[in-house]
């Protein structure tokens, strides 16, 4: 099967902001080699794994300190406490059932089936074949990134702990409004940094401050 065949589309669109995040970025990648060579087994420990990160991701990203639980569906409950999935409550609880049965599932599988699961006989063929391997990726697909959005979406400028360059694209425009470009000239081409990029870059706690400044006055 082609790698487009297995790519895993929607996780990659929700975490693409997120370039910094090269373990997330390589575990979804270790995900899509693994369904691409076939081995199902292994699909299903990356399938836990790469949830693992999102959910670790996220709650560093939000909670100062973060105690992260080891244990995979407790780690779900803290996502749970920290993120709302639509503003609706009824929608929100049913949509949060829904996910809570993909990550029980996907954590029996991997502990019944995976390949770090336990030891088998030397003629041990594995139950998991590929029509059940994609659709439990497809599953695991669609909660990262359902999650990860929601996540983004809802930062907020002066309770966030860590964040990336593209999570208040409103400030980035309006900072650039107010600040001209850096130029580098370089062999008869310019280079053209915006202020919001050098601030970023240079000076992390300026930019957050300036953020926070800017998002009170909005509420204001």
């Amino acid at each position: 099967m082609s790698k487009e065949a297995i790519k895993l589309t929607q996780s990659t669109l929700a975490i693409a902001v997120s370039k910094e995040a090269v373990h997330l970025l390589e575990q979804k990648e270790r995900l899509e080699d693994a369904a691409i060579k076939g081995d199902f087994p292994l699909c299903l420990d990356m399938s836990k794994a790469f949830l693992e990160s999102i959910f670790k991701t996220i709650l560093n990203d939000r909670v100062s300190e973060a105690e992260l639980p080891n244990n995979f569906p407790r780690l779900f409950r803290s996502i749970r406490d920290n993120i709302q999935l639509n503003t609706d409550d009824d929608v929100n609880n049913k949509i949060y059932r829904l996910a809570g049965s993909i990550i029980n599932v996907v954590n029996e599988l991997r502990n019944d089936y995976g390949a770090a699961s336990h030891g088998d006989d030397g003629y041990h063929e594995s139950p998991i074949d590929e029509d059940c391997s994609n659709f439990i990726i497809s599953s695991v697909d669609g909660l990262a990134s359902l999650v990860y959005r929601k996540h983004k979406n809802s930062l907020i400028p002066y309770e966030v702990e860590r964040f990336n360059y593209n999570d208040f694209q409103e400030f980035n425009d309006w900072a650039d409004e107010q600040y001209e470009p850096y130029i580098i000239p370089i062999d008869g081409t310019e280079v053209v940094y915006s202020a919001s990029e050098v601030l970023f870059s240079k000076d992390i706690e300026a930019y957050k401050e300036m953020m926070v400044q800017y998002y009170q006055g909005i509420e204001e």
